[in-house]
């Protein structure tokens, strides 16, 4: 069996920061520009050194996400499991992952060690929200409605409130 995955959602990334309730080696005060990033109060002792390096300016490259992602992806193998289907073709990878490296607890390990924190922060970069499918389909949604989208992924999502529109009336 192979558990399918596209990186986590930015929103579920979110969520789970504001819910998890981890003790944090991270700043718990914003960064410079004012605004939480995805690791504020995020524990990120199991972060590589690499991994750690990558993170400490509170941002993620295309080349980090690119490097993190081939760290956890060998990391795997060299517990002897292979990612399968993989497609690193859009700006957030999609892959599977063997049910097995999630039982031995290698898919946990490796993601933790080498990529989970490169990821969320890669996925909750503005730029990278903006491009994501969640923001096309907002963009969709608004112009059927004959609604001007707005430039960013946050100002369309208040666009659908300020306008009554639930998401799931935009997938109809």
């Amino acid at each position: 069996m192979l558990r399918k995955t596209k990186a986590i959602p930015a929103a579920g990334i979110v969520l789970a920061v504001l819910l998890g309730g981890c003790s944090s080696s991270a700043p718990s005060e914003p960064p410079a520009g004012g605004k939480a990033d995805a690791l504020t109060d995020v524990d990120v002792s199991d972060a590589s050194a690499e991994q750690a390096a990558e993170i400490s300016d509170r941002m993620a490259t295309a080349d980090e996400y690119r490097a993190a992602f081939q760290r956890y992806r060998e990391c795997l193998s060299a517990a002897g499991f292979e990612l399968t289907d993989l497609d690193p073709t859009g700006s957030v990878y999609e892959y599977a992952v063997p049910d097995a490296a999630v039982e031995d607890g290698a898919d946990a390990e490796c993601y933790d060690a080498e990529f989970r924190y490169v990821d969320m922060l890669w996925q909750t970069a503005e730029d990278v929200q903006n491009s994501s499918d969640t923001a096309q389909l907002h963009r969709e949604c608004l112009q059927e409605r004959g609604i001007e989208p707005a430039d960013t992924l946050e100002q369309m999502s208040e666009q659908l409130r300020e306008a009554g529109i639930e998401l799931p009336e935009c997938l109809s």
